[in-house]
């Protein structure tokens, strides 16, 4: 999700409650929302190791590791032909 900017010469501080209760309330609201999604990703960190910990002992991962790497790049890659080619001059081993 992109992240929304505020226009030059715009003024937060002037928009934001001048109550103090009203404010109390609105910090409060933000402060939970934030906190609710940091623990959020504590449960899903605490749950990508687990899943790690157990593929660990079947396969090679740090190979596995480096291919999605690969993948992952490739995947983006918006000339695929010219990326393809890169590819094979940079493997082959009469150029090393």
């Amino acid at each position: 999700m992109p992240k929304k900017q505020a226009p030059k010469n715009y003024n937060t501080a002037a928009m934001q409650p001048d109550e103090i209760n009203a404010l109390r309330a609105l910090v409060k609201e933000f402060v939970g929302k934030i906190e609710s999604v940091d623990n959020e990703i504590e449960l899903l960190k605490n749950d990508r190791k687990e899943i790690i910990e157990e593929y660990t002992e079947k396969l090679d991962f740090k190979t596995l590791q480096a291919a999605l790497k690969v993948a992952k790049i490739q995947s983006e890659v918006v000339h695929r032909d010219t990326f393809d080619l890169f590819m094979e001059v940079l493997s082959d081993p009469a150029q090393h």
